[in-house]
């Protein structure tokens, strides 16, 4: 089974990383890539509302639920712990061809960080903590760094420079 490509977003909360996702999301999807995301999340979260059927299926002791549509499916799967982004990917997205993951800073995967000036904060990963995991930056501000500095605006580079460093096929 091959190892698939997961590329993680970090950066200071509301530096930008939703933003910057969606449209390289939109971008690679339009090239003909097939692209996933994962979002990590910090407090438990709940989708499977009192009073709904499927929290009814999970109440009874259901261990995974599916609810789907014609236009979506999403499984609720009871789990003791937070499953590790490797296990996600090979087991939930194991048919696409990239997948960009927004936080999970401590995981020992290719990085991008993503920094606002107008925050007025430091990279958090070319400070007192160095992440040897960092392959770029993107930011609103000029700076000189080890590893490549992309501007939020610049898609097509961005998204270029991604598909090179998988050696992923990409026509901007």
């Amino acid at each position: 089974m091959k190892k698939l490509p997961l590329l993680g977003f970090i950066g200071n909360s509301n530096c930008g990383k939703t933003t910057l996702l969606t449209a390289l999301i939109t971008h690679l999807n339009a090239t003909g890539l097939k692209i996933g995301a994962v979002k990590h999340h910090h407090r438990s979260l709940t989708i499977d509302h009192e009073g709904k059927d499927s929290q009814r299926f999970t109440a009874a002791g259901a261990k995974k639920t599916i609810i789907t549509g014609p236009q979506q499916t999403a499984l609720i799967e009871q789990t003791s712990k937070q499953l590790p982004l490797d296990d996600l990917a090979a087991t939930y997205l194991n048919d696409l061809d990239l997948i960009l993951v927004e936080g999970f800073k401590q995981i020992q995967i290719p990085k991008i960080e993503v920094q606002r000036r107008a925050l007025k904060l430091p990279l958090l990963s070319r400070g007192t903590f160095h992440d040897p995991n960092l392959i770029a930056v993107i930011s609103d501000q000029p700076q000189t760094l080890d590893v490549p500095l992309f501007a939020p605006h610049d898609i097509v580079s961005i998204c270029t420079f991604i598909c090179h460093h998988f050696a992923l096929p990409f026509k901007p």
